[in-house]
């Protein structure tokens, strides 16, 4: 696409002709490049989440409507998405909320690998309290069966690939 926009009529004060040529430099790609990686990245996410659900659910022999399984999936995929930033966030970003500024735990990625990976224990654990309560208040499961999800959900659903990223320098 090209356009040309005559800048003397946006501005009355200059009488000088002058114009300028505007490129469009990649549109729908750049779109879908920035938009579109996250968005495909969500739905893995959400994808995957429901697929280890299905397995704990097979596993307790408990049966669920498809559509009582998709909420609760979409739920704690929502809470997921956020403990996941958080994580990567306090642990190795800078993490700004208004005027709260929260300094990474870790200034230079990779140089305490084994006390980076031991911080991933604080997002699984909140993924399992997550899942646990969703579960038992979303889902009505027992008590065993809570837990057993939330476990499943805890060990599976971790951020690994994050810390992976980061301590293998991907």
């Amino acid at each position: 696409m090209h356009l040309v926009y005559n800048i003397s009529t946006m501005n009355k004060h200059n009488n000088n002709h002058k114009s300028t040529t505007l490129y469009d430099a990649g549109g729908w790609f750049l779109i879908l490049m920035f938009f579109g990686v996250s968005f495909l990245g969500v739905i893995i996410d959400y994808l995957w989440n429901y697929f280890i659900l299905f397995l704990a659910l097979r596993l307790l022999h408990i049966k669920l409507t498809v559509k009582r399984k998709t909420v609760y999936t979409v739920i704690i995929t929502a809470f997921g998405l956020v403990i996941d930033w958080l994580y990567y966030e306090i642990t190795w970003g800078t993490t700004v909320i208004g005027a709260l500024r929260i300094p990474a735990l870790f200034k230079n990625p990779g140089t305490q690998p084994g006390l980076e990976l031991a911080t991933i224990l604080i997002p699984m654990i909140l993924i399992g309290i997550v899942n646990y309560f969703a579960s038992r208040l979303y889902l009505h499961l027992n008590l065993k069966s809570a837990v057993i999800v939330g476990g499943m959900m805890m060990v599976f659903t971790a951020p690994w690939l994050i810390a992976a990223f980061v301590l293998l320098r991907w």
